[in-house]
């Protein structure tokens, strides 16, 4: 053998040696774990084996297929069916009432009732989603069949209206029990909507809205506990639904259609409620997520929207101060959210509708020209709060609610010296504000800043034209120019310069299109003279700027 050979052969020897060496412990450690061979290798071979071969395209194909068909056949057909019995069920009792049998269709409803809870127990450890639907079911095939003893009938089995009534609200405590032990939001929905049905059907505002209010509470606290979010959304909107239909003069129970009276009604349950879903995003630490956000704007949009009707249908007279009290409510919610998260948005949302109804309330304690007035000097207030929460979305909104204040003053008002020269202050001012602040703000842009340059410029020069004697008009707008030139040699501000140039072109077009044919020689003189040698001097410093930038690229 050669020398390849032999080391080939050594090293083959010793790989046997060491496999039967390793044999040997593996069958030393299932002899001490009471293991046979096949007992030990099997379920790893059949396991191996399920992993490594997928199912084919067409099992796959038809598990997607039977998946979707099992969610329709058990759940779909248990919701739709479900339903369906509920309704028969409800159908009978309502055909057995009409023939007069009265205590046949309570024992019915009652029965029908039991049956549903019983099914719901069998149900709960086999099919979790019926045993829920039954377990509704039943609540309110027994809240249908209290219902039904006392109201809603010409002669009722229970004569007692608040013996009727404390049963149907025992019903709906039930409910609420039933949902928070089987930690279900479903049936928490169910128990508002019980609740609110239970208010309405009293016919008694005082007791309806109490109970709304109550019912918020207890959602509120619940999404507070189990972060059931969900069941506030829908609370906040069957609430201000049910505001609404009592703002209708409660019509579900046969009224007329028509605004309810004035001493039957308090907007005080209205500010309770918003409260209330205040209080639900201002205690979470979640003020950021899009379930609090959604909470906040529903309560925002409604508590505006039904008040706005309640105004309109029973507070005309002193809809200010109605207004005003909007307006505290939500700058309040606005401070004490942005103390608390330092959050933008939530605080901006409360901040937006609390300035709109604040305007609305300046409308009606100042009327015609003065609001334009105190419109404008809000604007400032709403800039400097931006600058507090550091919120673009409250510049931007302010910015755009200012364009629509001066459309409308503009196009439908005639001119007030005052609120013009409001107008130039409130555009140069927020302007200068919001460039000394800008990194406050985080802006990215010089578009809002320029369009506050631009408002002021403006108005600046109506304001002028319509305060001062025609035959100075020309004389004060250079004037103007000036001013703004000597405004950015202070500031070191390019847009001054520009607006200096500006005014001085609008000026030069004024003074030879309408001054040149109108002005008496005793005013055109003085008005030319002054225009040329201020638009000479000015001329001369850009002469000299460009002379020093000269120089120095020279030096360099």
């Amino acid at each position: 053998m050669t020398t390849n050979e032999n080391l080939k052969h050594l090293e083959d020897k010793n790989f046997v040696e060491f496999l039967q060496r390793l044999d040997q412990r593996i069958s030393r450690l299932e002899t001490h774990l009471g293991l046979s061979a096949a007992e030990a290798v099997s379920p790893a071979i059949s396991q191996t084996s399920k992993i490594a071969q997928p199912p084919p395209a067409r099992v796959r194909e038809f598990d997607d297929s039977a998946g979707l068909e099992r969610n329709i056949g058990e759940f779909g057909l248990a919701w739709f069916g479900s339903a369906i019995l509920l309704l028969g069920i409800a159908f009978l009792m309502t055909y057995t009432y009409s023939l007069g049998y009265r205590t046949l269709a309570s024992i019915l409803g009652y029965s029908s009732a039991l049956g549903c809870y019983l099914a719901s127990r069998m149900w709960k450890d086999s099919a979790t989603h019926l045993s829920r639907i039954m377990a509704s079911g039943s609540v309110v095939l027994l809240y249908y069949a209290t219902l039904r003893l006392h109201y809603f009938s010409s002669e009722p089995l229970v004569r007692n209206a608040i013996l009727a009534f404390s049963a149907l609200l025992i019903i709906v405590a039930f409910q609420f029990y039933l949902s928070i032990k089987r930690n279900s939001q479903t049936l928490a929905v169910l128990a508002v909507l019980l609740a609110l049905v239970s208010g309405h059907v009293s016919d008694s505002t005082r007791i309806g809205l109490s109970l709304l209010v109550i019912v918020c509470a207890v959602v509120v606290k619940l999404a507070l506990m189990r972060r059931w979010w969900p069941l506030l959304i829908i609370t906040v909107l069957l609430t201000y639904a049910s505001h609404l239909l009592w703002l209708l003069n409660n019509a579900v129970m046969g009224h007329p259609l028509g605004a309810v009276s004035a001493d039957q009604y308090s907007p005080a349950y209205l500010f309770l409620c918003a409260i209330l879903f205040f209080w639900s995003a201002f205690a979470t630490d979640r003020s950021t997520e899009p379930e609090t956000v959604a909470v906040v704007l529903l309560n925002s949009a409604g508590l505006s929207v039904l008040l706005s009707l309640a105004v309109f249908a029973l507070y005309q007279k002193s809809y200010a101060q109605v207004y005003l009290a909007v307006a505290g409510f939500f700058l309040v919610c606005s401070i004490l959210q942005w103390l608390k998260s330092h959050q933008q948005l939530v605080p901006a949302i409360y901040a937006c509708f609390g300035y709109l109804g604040l305007s609305i309330a300046i409308y009606g304690y100042s009327g015609i020209p003065a609001v334009f007035l105190w419109l404008s000097l809000q604007s400032l207030l709403v800039v400097s709060m931006a600058l507090w929460f550091r919120s673009k979305i409250l510049v931007v909104a302010n910015a755009l609610i200012f364009l629509c204040i001066l459309a409308t003053y503009i196009t439908g008002f005639p001119s007030s010296d005052w609120v013009n020269f409001s107008f130039a202050l409130v555009g140069h001012a927020s302007a200068r504000i919001m460039n000394w602040q800008k990194k406050r703000l985080t802006l990215q842009t010089e578009m809002l800043r320029n369009i506050y340059l631009v408002i002021g410029f403006v108005f600046v020069l109506y304001t002028l034209y319509h305060a001062v004697p025609a035959n100075y008009v020309t004389l004060s707008w250079m004037g103007v120019a000036v001013t703004y030139f000597l405004v950015s040699l202070l500031l070191k501000n390019i847009k001054y310069r520009w607006l200096a140039i500006a005014s001085a072109l609008v000026t030069i077009s004024f003074l030879f299109l309408v001054d040149l044919a109108r002005l008496d020689p005793k005013y055109r003189v003085p008005a030319f003279l002054f225009v040329g040698v201020m638009t000479l001097v000015i001329s001369l410093y850009y002469t000299k700027f460009r002379q020093l930038m000269g120089k120095g690229r020279k030096g360099e």
